[in-house]
């Protein structure tokens, strides 16, 4: 059941748990990002294999420190998990992919339908795209530019339906101007 990559709580050395039952996690998130960056540091990883800031937060993934992870794995999981509105949309889908790990005949996920930015619509005077969902909704998945500018890092966006359980992963990319 162990899953093919490690999850951002993995990166960072915390658990869901732990980060939820804080009032305001952004402290917690702060020395963990610190810690995992020290951690992981290509010039510190391999002179320290135990540090004494490690023991001043909790941490399930300590026996995991075989495993050095990129400081754009480490950058990308505190970006992630310091919105909360990317927080739990990435929750979403960490429990769904993880209620999923056992069917491994099952090539793609339930409830998720991957689609191309281009594929879609977009409504000029909302200033949004959108997708209908085969719940009934038109306009069920909708999203705006400012959605994708927080992902634009990962360039894959999840929206969830707004009557349903179903979720649209869009997929795009970031096109700089010359």
């Amino acid at each position: 059941m162990a899953l093919t990559s490690p999850s951002h709580y993995d990166v960072l050395g915390l658990t869901p748990t732990i980060l939820s039952s804080q009032p305001d996690p952004s402290t917690l998130l702060k020395q963990a990002y610190r810690r995992a960056l020290l951690r992981h540091h290509p010039d510190k990883a391999a002179s320290s294999s135990t540090s004494s800031t490690s023991a001043s937060l909790p941490s399930h993934s300590r026996s995991s420190n075989s495993q050095l992870y990129t400081i754009d794995q480490i950058t990308q999981a505190f970006t992630i998990l310091s919105s909360p509105h990317q927080r739990s949309t990435y929750d979403a889908g960490l429990r769904l992919s993880r209620a999923n790990a056992g069917e491994s005949q099952a090539p793609f996920q339930t409830g998720i339908e991957n689609v191309d930015l281009d594929d879609l619509p977009f409504d000029e005077e909302g200033e949004r795209w959108y997708r209908s969902c085969r719940c009934g909704n038109n306009h069920g998945y909708a999203f705006q530019e400012s959605d994708l500018e927080e992902v634009e890092h990962e360039g894959v966006l999840m929206v969830g339906c707004q009557d349903c359980s179903l979720w649209l992963k869009v997929h795009f990319a970031v096109v700089e101007d010359a």
